[in-house]
């Protein structure tokens, strides 16, 4: 068992071993916020390896410790358990080498630090700029016993026996640091922010060595209140507001946090909520966990709870359409629950008679070519309309509207965003039907496994393709100025006016549109600069999407040719059996990706169209981004006069509630799992047309399902085979849009899973590597796509692996393992 843990692949559930300002910087990191690197020690380890009987009135400075002070206070502590101690050390002697050698902070991360009510701050121990294992091991150890203190017990309010973690985090040398609360402490205003400010750490604020600046921050401007250290600009004020007020709605609820800048770059050390607040604060609401009958599963697509008003948009949607998935496989009509403030995917109970009677159906359906029309429909009827209405209402100025048609706008945007989820589902079910039955048709036919049968499959085609086609060609306009490369690649934005009208094209015909499923993260039109360090990463070689889909095109054409000799002397109906599903298959590749394409910009709708309605409720609401908290109607309701409602009050107990759900992760299931199917006494058996839909089930329920994989006893990383070839490279670590900036051509790209969205890396990206994923998931797609070797389904690899670290992906044996040193 792992005592030292990755601080990127720990979260808010960890807080138990971990504790609280460890797991709560974890889940930033996680998140994409700029959290330096680190590790968590857990606090069973601590107490493991330097006893369970602490000193009972050992006493800790009020403030942080340089590295004498830790070694001194090192030999005071009771003898440890050597194997303890031996395996301890070894842990933390892998995790400063993961960080890189660099000083080191090392904090006390108590388990109940943090809490609603109980911050605990400057109870613990920090001790700074930690040089070498020998003084790490000390300062774990200070950290460690700064639990047993009776400052603590005394915060506390009962026996020293609280258990606390370690945190070691690389080192900030801060030119200023300090703290800011993302609402007004003192009057409980939620619009103003409140900074403190100082020279150089900050632990000389919170040691009272320093008096520091105070500004307040509200609708963007910045004004100091007082003090003289002119630690930082105004414009860096404003950017500490702007990560203090994401890390609250990270939350949904008021943060305190610790902050410092250094050598330009902005780090969060730490968040919490505030427990003092004045006026009105929000605390967690707990929410009814009400669990419908059947088996229930996460929505494996949401990684946070739905928002109010997303949840009054997408959960009718989805709910009507999710059934279509499965319409010609399984025909199974999951419901869609919000458990605890979480979706969740419902079950109910199925029979053998109920089973089979889906599946005649469906073979009716297939039999009609159903499959076929759905997806000829979108390409002849519903794609360019769609199209044309994206188009159409995202011309509207929002800003210049009345009421009344800014009221009409949003309800149209509203139809359209129904409409097209709609479609979105009905085309996801006829895809996997099509594709599963090239797979089963090869597999009978041929004997070919899922790999083999994948090469049949073409790609980089369909209405998304152009956007990151179009990045390439910013990339080669940049690459021949030189002013504007040096501009690149200095992190600045060019001004040269060529340049600068081709990427407000490009923002204007490509950016309007969300990373994912959710109206509570910024568009990429909303952050320029990522696009900008997409463009730098594409310097040296842009893409050419020409030469790639040759190169595809040749691949795939070879595929067919094989299956077509090996078919040659067969029965005509064999032949033709395979040119069907080859025919089917090649109809709805594009259609994955752009279905996505379409649905994603019609949520950048919704976010515009909601957030003009946050503005113009200003005063009735504190923040035009509390809109998220109302739903749909009543948002629309309040603006046309409609409502009374107290809409602040509503707020802030949905933000309690959504703060709740944050905090309590629901578990993997709730309900008893399925079993199979067994015949029942007199039913009829399945036809040969039902038996050949089962078959394409089975094999696209296969297809779908990942088995995770893990670190292997030879130090390599296992998953699954998702793109043949073998790739080295340095590792980019890559977890959420946030880090989009950080990845060069030819790393490899570590990362959770991919959307659509993420296709815009995959020129620059050297192999692929990901935590989750099957066959026929999008990483896997994507990565056959564009020739990139891949291997998914790891479980572990965003954890096993560090930014800069040399790796060897194998895509056909589904390893990666570090390099060799020479």
């Amino acid at each position: 068992m792992k005592h030292v843990l990755a601080l990127r692949e720990i979260g808010l559930d960890d807080a138990p071993r971990v504790g609280r300002k460890a797991a709560v910087l974890g889940e930033l990191k996680r998140a994409g916020f700029p959290v330096p690197d680190g590790w968590a020690v857990v606090a069973d380890a601590l107490d493991e390896a330097f006893g369970r009987e602490r000193p009972p009135n050992e006493a800790v400075p009020n403030e942080a410790v340089p590295n004498e002070a830790a070694s001194d206070a090192a030999a005071s502590r009771d003898a440890a358990s050597g194997d303890a101690v031996a395996g301890l050390r070894d842990e933390l002697a892998v995790a400063l080498a993961a960080l890189g050698g660099t000083p080191v902070a090392v904090r006390s991360s108590g388990i109940a630090e943090d809490l609603e009510g109980m911050s605990f701050a400057g109870q613990y121990e920090s001790v700074l700029d930690v040089r070498g294992l020998d003084a790490v091991v000390d300062a774990v150890r200070s950290c460690w016993a700064s639990g047993a203190s009776e400052r603590v017990a005394a915060y506390r309010g009962d026996s020293p026996a609280g258990q606390v973690g370690v945190l070691i985090q690389v080192m900030v040398p801060a030119d200023a640091a300090g703290a800011a609360f993302s609402v007004n402490p003192l009057t409980g205003d939620p619009g103003e922010i409140v900074i403190s400010a100082v020279r150089g750490l900050g632990e000389r604020l919170m040691a009272g060595e320093a008096t520091a600046d105070e500004w307040t921050v509200r609708d963007g401007e910045a004004t100091r209140t007082s003090g003289a250290e002119d630690a930082v600009t105004a414009e860096q004020a404003g950017e500490i507001a702007a990560l203090t007020a994401c890390a609250a709605g990270h939350f949904g609820a008021p943060q305190d946090v610790e902050w410092a800048l250094s050598g330009g770059v902005l780090w969060l050390l730490q968040a919490r909520p505030i427990t003092a607040l004045a006026g009105d604060g929000v605390p967690h609401v707990p929410i009814p966990v009400e669990v419908p009958p059947g088996f229930s599963v996460p929505d494996r697509n949401t990684d946070r709870p739905w928002t109010p008003i997303e949840r009054s948009v997408y959960l009718p949607a989805i709910a009507a359409a999710s059934p279509y998935v499965f319409a010609f496989t399984t025909g199974a009509a999951p419901t869609v629950n919000v458990i605890g403030g979480w979706p969740y995917i419902t079950n109910a109970p199925d029979t053998a008679t109920a089973f089979v009677s889906r599946l005649e159906k469906i073979a009716v359906a297939v039999a009609g070519r159903e499959p076929e029309r759905l997806v000829e429909l979108w390409n002849a009827e519903w794609k360019p309309r769609t199209a044309a209405a994206i188009a159409r209402l995202r011309a509207a100025d929002l800003a210049r509207l009345g009421d009344k048609e800014l009221a009409e706008h949003t309800h149209e945007v509203k139809e359209l965003f129904a409409g097209l989820h709609d479609r979105y589902f009905r085309l996801t079910g006829a895809a996997i039907a099509l594709l599963g039955r090239l797979g089963v048709a090869c597999e009978e036919l041929l004997g070919w496994d899922p790999q083999r049968t994948l090469r049949l499959r073409g790609g980089l085609t369909g209405d998304h393709v152009p956007a990151t086609a179009a990045l390439g060609d910013l990339a080669r306009l940049a690459a021949g100025r030189p002013a504007v490369r040096e501009a690149l690649e200095d992190g600045r934005t060019p001004e040269a006016p060529e340049f600068t009208a081709a990427f407000e094209a490009y923002v204007r015909d490509y950016g309007h549109r969300t990373i994912g499923f959710t109206l509570t993260e910024p568009t990429l039109a909303e952050r320029p600069e990522i696009l900008l360090s997409l463009v730098r990463a594409q310097l040296d070689a842009p893409y050419d999407l020409a030469a790639e889909r040759v190169r595809l095109a040749e691949r795939r054409d070879a595929a067919v040719r094989e299956a077509r000799e090996a078919l040659a002397g067969r029965p005509a109906a064999d032949r033709e059996r395979f040119e069907a599903a080859l025919a089917g298959s090649d109809l709805s590749g594009s259609v994955r990706d752009e279905k996505v394409f379409y649905a994603v910009s019609v949520w950048a709708l919704l976010r515009a169209a909601a957030l003009e309605l946050g503005t113009r409720l200003r005063g009735r609401i504190a923040d035009p981004g509390d809109v998220f908290f109302l739903e749909l109607d009543e948002a629309l309701a309040a603006l046309e006069g409609r409502s009374g409602d107290d809409l602040a009050a509503l707020v802030r107990h949905r933000r309690g509630e959504h703060a709740w759900a944050l905090a309590h992760p629901g578990p993997p299931f709730y309900g008893d799992p399925p079993t199979p199917l067994t015949p029942e006494p007199g039913m009829t058996p399945p036809s040969e047309a039902a038996m050949a839909v089962m078959h394409v089930a089975e094999w696209s329920m296969g297809m779908l399902g990942g088995r995770p994989g893990g670190p292997s006893e030879d130090g390599a990383v296992r998953g699954l085979a998702a793109s043949a070839g073998r790739y080295v490279g340095p590792a980019r670590v890559i977890t959420s849009v946030a880090d989009f900036g950080k990845l060069r051509r030819g790393d490899v790209l570590v990362c959770p899973e991919t959307t659509a969205q993420w296709a815009l890396l995959f020129p620059s990206v050297g192999a692929l590597v990901a935590d989750r994923g099957s066959l026929l998931s999008h990483p896997a797609i994507i990565a056959r796509e564009y020739g990139v070797h891949a291997v998914v389904a790891t479980g572990t690899a965003t954890t096993a692996f560090r930014d800069d670290q040399l790796l060897v992906v194998d895509g056909t044996a589904g390893t990666v393992r570090p390099a060799t040193p020479q």
